[in-house]
Formats: C-alpha cells, sequence, structure tokens
C-alpha cells in the first residue's frame, strides 16, 4: 500500500503512516490523497481535496487527522479567496472536532491555528501553531502557516525564521519561496538571492516528479526573474498559465513576473483576472515585494480597495 502511493508522500505523510493514526486503509487513502492536492493551493484541488477528506470522514467519523485537512482547505479558500460564511464556519467546526477527537494531535492544532487567523483572531491562532510545534517538533504545516500570519502582517524576521524552520522540517518550495521574499523585503540582498536559487531548485525538484502543478511553476518563476533569468522565468510562467488559466492564484503569481520584469500592463491585467476569478487577499498583496513596480499606478490603487 505504501509502495503504491510513494510519489505523493512526503514526510508528513510518511510519519503519520508509523502512527496509525486510522483502522480504514480506505479511509487513509483518502485522506493521502486530499493532503496532496491540499499542498496544490489552487481552487480546483482545494475543492477536490475536501471530498477526499469528506470520503475520510464518512468512511471513519472519528478521524481526527481527517477533519483536520478538512479545516486546513476551508482556511486556504477563506485566505485566497473572499471568505464566504460556509468556507469560515467548515474551518471552525471541523477544527474544533479535530482537537475534540485528538487533543494532543499537533495537526488538530495546527488546524485550528489556521482557522483562528481567519476568523481575524491572529494572537489565538500563533498560540495554537506554537502548541503544535511543542506536541510535534518536526510539524510543518504549523510553522508555515504562523510565517505567512508573521508576513501579511509585516513581522517580516519572524517569518524569515519560521519559514526557513519550515523549510528545514521538510523541503517545500512554498516555504523556501517565502523565506526568499521574506528576506527580500527586509532587505538582505545576498540572502535572498541565495535564498531565490534554492527556492527554484526546490520546485524544479518538486516539479519533475509534479509537471502538472502550475503554483510551483509560477514560483519558479519569480525565483528565475529574481536571479537573473528573466526569460526562463517567463517561459515557466506561461507554463502555469497553460495549466490553468483561471485559476486566481496563477493569474496573480503571474501578474508578480510581469512585475518584476517591468511588464506594468501585463502585471496589473493579470492582477485583475486575478481579482475576477475570485481573488481577495490584498492584505497580502500590501506586503508583496514583487509588485513594487505597480504601486504607483491608480489602476493598482483600484485593486487594493475594498470592495
Amino acid at each position: 500500500f505504501e509502495n503504491a502511493l510513494q510519489v505523493v508522500l512526503g514526510e508528513r505523510e510518511r510519519r503519520a503512516l508509523v502512527r496509525a493514526p486510522t483502522g480504514d486503509i480506505q479511509a487513509y487513502e483518502f485522506y493521502l490523497r486530499g493532503r496532496h492536492y491540499f499542498g496544490q493551493t489552487r481552487r480546483k484541488s482545494l475543492e477536490y481535496a475536501i471530498g477526499m477528506f469528506e470520503r475520510a470522514i464518512a468512511a471513519d467519523p472519528e478521524f481526527a487527522l481527517a477533519y483536520a485537512g478538512l479545516a486546513d482547505c476551508a482556511s486556504a479558500l477563506a485566505m485566497f479567496y473572499p471568505p464566504g460564511e460556509a468556507e469560515l464556519a467548515r474551518a471552525d467546526t471541523a477544527s474544533q472536532r479535530a482537537l475534540a477527537l485528538a487533543p494532543d494531535l499537533a495537526e488538530a492544532h495546527s488546524a485550528r491555528g489556521f482557522a483562528l487567523w481567519m476568523h481575524k483572531r491572529p494572537d489565538d491562532a500563533a498560540a495554537e501553531f506554537e502548541a503544535a510545534v511543542r506536541l510535534d517538533p518536526k510539524q510543518f504545516e504549523a510553522r508555515y502557516f504562523h510565517a505567512r500570519l508573521c508576513f501579511q502582517r509585516g513581522e517580516m524576521d519572524q517569518a524569515a525564521r519560521l519559514f526557513e524552520e519550515a523549510a528545514a522540517v521538510r523541503e517545500d518550495y512554498q516555504a523556501r519561496f517565502f523565506a526568499a521574499q521574506s528576506y527580500a523585503v527586509l532587505g538582505r540582498a545576498a540572502e535572498a538571492e541565495a535564498a531565490y536559487r534554492r527556492a527554484c531548485q526546490v520546485a524544479e525538484d518538486h516539479l519533475s516528479l509534479n509537471p502538472d502543478d502550475p503554483r510551483a511553476f509560477t514560483m519558479c518563476a519569480v525565483a528565475l526573474c529574481r536571479t537573473g533569468q528573466p526569460e526562463k522565468g517567463l517561459e515557466c510562467a506561461q507554463r502555469a498559465v497553460a495549466v490553468d488559466p483561471e485559476d486566481a492564484g496563477v493569474c496573480y503569481n503571474v501578474a508578480c513576473v510581469y512585475a518584476l520584469e517591468g511588464k506594468v500592463d501585463e502585471a496589473i491585467g493579470c492582477l485583475e483576472e486575478a481579482f475576477r476569478h475570485g481573488f481577495g487577499n490584498r492584505e497580502w498583496i500590501a506586503q508583496d515585494p514583487d509588485l513594487e513596480s505597480l504601486r504607483g499606478e491608480p489602476r493598482f490603487a483600484a485593486l487594493l480597495s475594498p470592495p
């Protein structure tokens, strides 16, 4: 069974296999598939992952990890898109259920922290993320989402540290990439360039096994542009669009590539397309260093205005 799924298993899933979190093999297979698609962070992949976690819960109604996964997906949808009451309620209910079933489960505390962040309770969220790491020093998600929370609040030193810690736990292209962005905001140019080069390498390794992951293509594209390889960066961005041209996150990240290369009209056009497809995280845009070339543009300012 483990061999059949080895392509999609990361360190988190391999450790979970040892813990035997459910006696139902089918439930666990649904869970693993859900986690795999959760990692792609596209609307389509998140919605598919929700279906997998729901099937895992149907097979084993006391499967705490599946509730944590369901909560993470709902929180991710709320983070990237204008949060609807359904997503916020699902994140809240599922994360509380995970904790009720397994109070000492690190993933449950991490999921609760993510849900609390989306409910605009950042201090409570940080406490849950820290509790998750105390329970499991190899917890990736708690560090990663805590780092994103810090980045969004402008706490770049802490964000950089947490992204680096997350990447040390699991070699993840997103953690590597956002560590680089944090250094860029802090003006630590040499560290930023080295981190972007590492992020590019990790993303390319990921794409060799997951050639249909447009998010990885877009982050690789930005890293290439940041390290003096704009032609390869633009090519990567185009490959991302070819996979999923209507995903809001893909459109947003391609806008970042264009902005870095001074293609202002193309960048703002992609951002407008991202908002048309549902992107809504204006707080992140306010901190994103890739968009600096757009900040004096009236069309860009209009996008930052609340709807």
